[in-house]
């Protein structure tokens, strides 16, 4: 019996820290329009369920885009890294040398990665 419950109890740890923190992007978000060059906020709920993000979860913020003929992120620039999850927002700078696209993406990255919807940069 008691080599069932330390099994139990084992498997529950395990399952725990297997948990992937994979916060939704509230912002950007199909109707956001950036413009290149500027200063935006990403925002995403701290929240992953049911519970905070802990403190100690750090994170890095990509962009990309979609091109429609594959599933590859074009993920070329990353705009933040280093800052705690659980804030819930980074200010970025996007480059001023981004091309009009209707299809660029934010991934947000932790111990995963999460992408937000498609949305618009415009160039300079």
């Amino acid at each position: 019996m008691i080599k069932y419950i330390v099994f139990c109890v084992t498997l529950v740890i395990c399952l725990v820290k297997a948990v992937v923190l994979n916060p939704h992007i509230i912002v950007p978000n199909e109707s956001t329009v950036w413009k290149a060059g500027g200063t935006f906020d990403v925002k995403w709920d701290t929240i992953v369920y049911g519970s905070p993000i802990a403190p100690e979860v750090n994170g890095t913020i990509k962009l990309g885009y979609l091109d429609g003929t594959d599933i590859n992120e074009h993920l070329f620039w990353t705009l933040a890294s280093g800052f705690p999850l659980n804030t819930g927002s980074q200010s970025v700078v996007l480059p001023t040398d981004l091309v009009t696209k209707a299809s660029y993406i934010i991934v947000l990255m932790g111990d995963s990665g999460n992408s937000s919807p498609q949305f618009t940069i415009e160039a300079n």
